[in-house]
């Protein structure tokens, strides 16, 4: 089987901010975001050794989400300009290892790996490996892909395969969608239903497949509904909030079609050997001192000038 690793940039670029000092170059540059995303590609490269590499990363143009709910994501604070000047910094580090990245206005890095995991479908026996913070992309797992979710800074970090994804919510990846849809996500100013956690969501998608399957059920006859399913304060608080679940729905699933990501594009993320000399420069020219030791040490221990 060959190996896809697709790097949800956006993600581990906040995990690196706060997780690292507020480290400076010799230009007066803050290079901490940058430092720590780079540590973790060079670890790809050196320990996972990949056959295809891709990163997604954000904008800051509005997505479809938001035009379909205007509060979608107000509730996130901006970080200072220190932190977003160093995503074009990581885009050059990108293009010196000659590693693909993607981004498009209208869509968010989630779609834009969603996208790609999906066409890794049309190259025989490949799996993906999708590495985030961000535990929305839970419900893209399968049996040929996996998360290594990021728990806490860079470092520590789980991995869910489908089993994992049952275990920890109850339902399986493909359902977390519908359990997010009644449950909402604080982090995106989605909001869920009043007094339903995830365990009630969980035992509701448990017991119906899904919020489709619920609803089905609640517009039944009485006389043909099962007794005591659902409680009638659930019952109520479910019917009237139908059209709040189902929008929510819409926000939290990730798209798996994205304009311009196809075979061919997905088939230009092939890792190829990296011209050290080139990703050396790019490392001295924004100080990132460390690192270059770590790939010298690399180079010399495989005595060759062209590494991974």
């Amino acid at each position: 089987m060959e190996k896809l690793i697709i790097i949800d940039a956006s993600a581990v670029l906040h995990r690196a901010w706060h997780a690292l000092p507020k480290l400076k170059n010799s230009q007066g540059q803050t290079i901490n975001a940058v430092y720590g995303f780079t540590s973790l590609v060079l670890r790809i490269l050196d320990k996972d050794k990949p056959d295809y590499l891709a990163v997604a990363f954000d904008t800051k143009a509005p997505t479809f989400r938001h035009k379909k709910y205007k509060e979608y994501k107000a509730n996130r604070t901006p970080q200072p300009p220190e932190f977003y000047k160093q995503i074009p910094l990581a885009k050059s580090i990108l293009e010196s290892f000659n590693i693909k990245s993607f981004s498009q206005n209208g869509l968010e890095a989630d779609d834009l790996i969603g996208a790609l995991n999906n066409i890794k479908k049309e190259i025989n026996n490949l799996n993906a490996r999708i590495i985030t913070g961000d535990l929305d992309l839970l419900q893209l797992v399968d049996e040929k892909t996996e998360v290594y979710f990021l728990q806490q800074g860079l470092t520590q970090n789980r991995i869910y395969k489908p089993s994992e994804v049952i275990e920890r919510f109850g339902v399986s990846p493909k359902q977390i969608i519908d359990l997010k849809a009644l449950v909402g996500d604080p982090s995106d100013n989605i909001s869920g239903l009043s007094n339903v956690g995830i365990k009630t969501a969980s035992k509701l998608i448990q017991e119906f497949g899904s919020i489709k399957g619920i609803y089905q059920y609640l517009e039944k006859p009485l006389s043909s509904q099962p007794d005591n399913l659902i409680k009638e304060s659930l019952t109520q608080n479910l019917i009237q909030n139908k059209e709040k679940v189902f929008l929510n729905k819409t926000l939290v699933t990730i798209i798996d079609k994205a304009p311009g990501i196809n075979i061919s594009v997905l088939q230009n993320c092939r890792v190829l050997k990296t011209d050290t000399e080139k990703v050396l420069k790019v490392f001295e020219k924004l100080g990132l001192k460390s690192l270059s030791e770590k790939l010298k040490i690399l180079i010399a221990k495989k005595k060759q000038t062209k590494l991974f």
